[in-house]
């Protein structure tokens, strides 16, 4: 029974194991029974280094926001929607390669079942008729997709050599782990319509159905010319070595890069739901320490996420440190951290050496300093580009947050000269050192009234540091308090605002950012508001969505938002007064944060005279809009490597030859009028928050 066919008559049937003796059919089953317990074995590694890092890795870690998870882990995990919708002609390939090789797998898993399941256990052939046709026609297509993908990928990683994919200074160190394994399953698929085009040749005047098999049926007229015993041979030969390389990779894959087929999609089930908000520490005062020195103390999802970056340098490409040329490569931070962590696996043989999970032995080498320099981490705006870009669902900047608090907080080295703003933010309530007292000068200049507890305020306004403190943001102040009132709306300030710290936090002083909090949530908790509103993208994403941490759950708005729901109601009427070319920076906090794009540009759509005329995008817009430079408290840090974000942005402005760029980010508007004036075009572009053109309109 075990050799019967079980193939009716006169119906074609997959011939499997055709020309293969019964000892080879046997060494083939022990070899995949070994294979698949190595790649076990492989997968276990791996997850037993996940649970190096803190925290629990349990049911209910797993189960948590299951709905976004399971959408994310099929829109991003399975369908790939970011490798193939970017990076043309890299996303095309990438999608070819995957769908050709998963094609191609679940091929061999219909034929074991028709062997193995349909034969010997219900004693008919699943693979029979036109429905083999069908498959094998539709696995020579998926074959000769993968195999152009392939060739498409080694040109790509060693002819063209993109910056994004070098790997160190040198760009050479994991090339030669990759040409392997490309290389390799470049040679299974070869050898695989090899092997058919040398059965179609040997059984040519019995498979009258061998058109079906376009490219092994193209191939065969190679051989065909050969003696029957010849291609036989050549066959058995063949069919040993494709097997044999299988098994072999099979086996490898979990200890070579392309395990990252099953970690990145395992990565994109447990990506952060809502990653625009900074995981706070708990129980501050009860820590010793702070961050990140050590690898155990990343948490298991950050370690997951070393694990799954494919190198693939998406995030490195949008980066606007790494485009100007300063130390910082996110991709570079990941795959720094992925080698390291590679100490931390179960060892491959019992007598090989391993630091142990418990930290039991010495590190050879230091995070801090050895493997990431300061200047790395000091360099990142947050800005989110690089989160936003990795089609793994990676979070790297959770990591340099990490990395920074150590920094800032354990070892007591914040970048100068953000010490001194730091201290001024404690001492003074400001970043900017001036006095306390300060605060409301301008304020009260233009009659605004504090909010008085018991009265209720259709908005209190949350004015900023930037708007209290800085002569060109006080100038947006105005503007909205003209149009507030234009609108008749009950508003207030509070007189107790001070600095929620927002730039410490991102800087690594989290008990700062803490303390500022739980001084600004009482102070909230004890007014009446309908909403309340910031012209601050930063004020507006820590008050919105890391107050909450805090026990401070209010609703929030951007003054931009409150302006175009006021236009979009008819309370206010704003003229049709703009026939320049106009162009919007989106900010970073307001945008890739919040994902919020349409207000400010349905505003400006109200301001133009022609909105298909005078309205125009620069190159890098809406997600993919370039960082100003000045968030993650870069505003309070001089930019001395590389050359300036803000002059990058600058000459993006001035590519679309606009004759003003729009703003809604008090940081924004300062690297823009920096960036102005660096570039030359002071007189030539003006620079205003959407906020001026709206006021200047009424």
């Amino acid at each position: 029974m075990f050799h019967e066919t079980f193939c009716p008559p006169d119906v074609v049937c997959r011939p499997t194991f055709w020309n293969i003796p019964v000892w080879l059919q046997i060494a083939i089953y022990v070899g995949g029974l070994i294979a698949v317990l190595l790649f076990a074995y492989g997968a276990f590694r791996h997850l037993k280094l996940w649970r190096v890092g803190k925290g629990d890795f349990n049911f209910q870690a797993i189960t948590a926001h299951l709905a976004t998870r399971t959408r994310n882990f099929f829109t991003f995990g399975v369908l790939t929607k970011k490798v193939v919708s970017e990076n043309q002609p890299a996303g095309i390939m990438h999608a070819n390669l995957m769908w050709g090789m998963l094609i191609l797998f679940m091929g061999t898993v219909l034929a074991t079942l028709d062997w193995e399941v349909w034969r010997l256990i219900f004693h008919i052939r699943l693979l029979q008729g036109t429905f083999y046709f069908t498959y094998k026609f539709i696995l020579d297509i998926a074959g000769l997709l993968a195999l152009i993908a392939l060739c498409v990928a080694l040109y790509i990683r060693y002819v063209k050599k993109p910056r994004r994919l070098w790997g160190y200074e040198d760009g050479k160190l994991h090339f030669d782990d990759d040409l392997f394994v490309t290389g390799s399953f470049f040679v299974l698929v070869v050898t695989g319509f090899l092997l058919e085009s040398l059965r179609i040749a040997a059984r040519a005047n019995i498979d009258w159905w061998a058109y079906v098999s376009i490219v092994g049926n193209t191939l065969s007229y190679i051989w065909r010319p050969l003696p029957v015993a010849t291609i036989e041979s050549l066959h058995l030969g063949m069919w040993v070595f494709h097997g044999g390389l299988t098994l072999i990779l099979i086996a490898y894959v979990p200890f070579s890069k392309w395990f990252h087929v099953f970690a990145s999609s395992t990565n994109t089930f447990f990506k952060k739901p809502a990653p625009n908000a900074i995981a706070p520490i708990l129980n501050i005062e009860e820590q010793e320490t702070f961050g990140v020195g050590k690898f155990q103390e990343f948490s298991w999802k950050q370690v997951m996420d070393f694990d799954a970056c494919t190198r693939c340098g998406r995030c490195q490409a949008v980066c606007p440190a790494s485009n100007t040329n300063k130390a910082l490569s996110p991709k570079m931070i990941e795959v720094k951290l992925q080698d390291y962590s590679k100490q931390y696996l179960v060892p491959v043989l019992p007598f090989w050496k391993s630091v142990p999970a418990d930290g039991g032995a010495a590190e050879p080498m230091a995070i801090h300093g050895e493997i990431i320099s300061a200047q790395e981490l000091w360099d990142c705006t947050t800005c989110m580009a690089c989160v936003q870009a990795c089609p793994v669902g990676i979070d790297q900047l959770s990591t340099i947050i990490d990395l920074r608090r150590y920094l800032t907080l354990t070892e007591g080295a914040p970048q100068s000269p953000s010490d001194k703003t730091m201290n001024s933010m404690e001492r003074q309530g400001n970043p900017y050192g001036l006095p306390k007292a300060a605060r409301w000068d301008s304020i009260k200049e233009l009659g605004v009234e504090f909010a008085e507890p018991g009265v209720e305020y259709d908005v209190l306004y949350w004015v900023g540091c930037a708007g209290a403190y800085d002569a060109r943001n006080q100038k947006v102040v105005r503007a909205m308090v003209k149009i507030m009132r234009a609108a008749n709306l009950k508003f207030a300030v509070m007189r107790a605002e001070r600095c929620n710290c927002e730039s410490a936090r991102r800087l690594g002083n989290e008990y700062l950012y803490q303390t500022a909090t739980a001084e600004n949530v009482e102070n909230l908790s004890a007014l009446k508001f309908k909403r309340i509103m910031t012209q601050c993208p930063h004020c507006f994403n820590t008050i919105k969505n890391e107050y909450p941490q805090f026990e401070g759950n209010y609703d929030v708005i951007h003054h931009t938002q409150l302006i175009a729901e006021l236009i979009g109601n008819r309370v206010i009427n704003p003229k049709q007064n703009i026939t320049d070319t106009l162009t919007y920076h989106d900010s970073c906090y307001l945008g890739r944060y919040n994902n919020i794009f349409e207000p400010q540009r349905e505003i400006l759509q109200s301001l133009v005279s022609s909105p298909q005329t005078n309205l125009v995008e620069m190159a890098r817009s809406r997600e993919n809009g370039l960082c100003c430079g000045g968030g993650g408290g870069r505003m309070w840090l001089e930019e001395n490597t590389g050359s300036r974000i803000n002059n990058l942005r600058m000459q993006d402005v001035i590519d679309v030859q606009a004759k003003t760029v729009a703003s809604a980010c008090p940081f924004c508007m300062t690297m823009l009028e920096d960036g102005a004036k660096a570039k030359g075009v002071d007189e030539q572009i003006a620079r205003q928050d959407i906020a001026e053109l709206v006021a200047d309109a009424l």
